[in-house]
């Protein structure tokens, strides 16, 4: 079975160790515990890419920011972690992915990979994973606004079969309907 498969067969509270870039990680639902390795996210992650993720500039995550990615709510958030053991045996956040559910059976997702760890196929990893949970989950449709500017997360998307179906004020709206994919 390859990773791929295998992801696509997460339960979506379950934690799978997988092969990335020759060494294992480990996706899973984002814990209460996490804020300490998130923050440490966002601080290696840096001041651009924070832009493209957020739509605005800011140095580091404000509290409130963090209060609101920390939020866990199953019924309503799929949020799924990639994290690895450093070489002193300490967890560390690699990337994060949300979809945030609505009652139409849409979900609005955004990822945030360490900057460097970009272009490496984290992102890529994340959002299949992502995809396949949300159509577990029974969701139609995922929506996400991209900066125009975000070439790498538009080429990603594109990638993984979204299609651009507005453009407002320097985004794209990107939509991938699930309910017309094979499972």
């Amino acid at each position: 079975m390859s990773a791929i498969e295998h992801q696509q067969n997460l339960e979506p509270e379950s934690e799978e160790a997988v092969g990335f870039r020759d060494q294992p990680i480990c996706l899973r639902a984002l814990r209460t515990e996490d804020r300490l390795l998130l923050e440490d996210l966002a601080r290696r992650t840096g001041s651009d890419d924070l832009r493209m993720r957020f739509f605005t500039g800011f140095q580091s995550l404000p509290p409130r920011l963090l209060n609101e990615l920390m939020r866990i709510d199953p019924k309503r958030r799929i949020t799924l972690v990639a994290s690895r053991a450093t070489s002193r045996g300490q967890p560390e956040m690699l990337a994060i992915a949300h979809a945030h559910t609505s009652a139409k059976g849409e979900a609005e997702l955004a990822l945030l990979v360490r900057s460097d760890l970009k272009g490496m196929g984290l992102g890529s990893l994340l959002l299949e994973t992502l995809v396949a949970r949300c159509r577990r989950r029974g969701l139609k449709v995922l929506v996400a606004d991209v900066l125009q500017e975000n070439t790498r997360m538009l080429r990603l998307a594109e990638k993984h079969g979204f299609r651009s179906e507005s453009a407002e004020l320097g985004t794209t709206r990107l939509v991938l309907r699930l309910d017309s994919l094979a499972a």
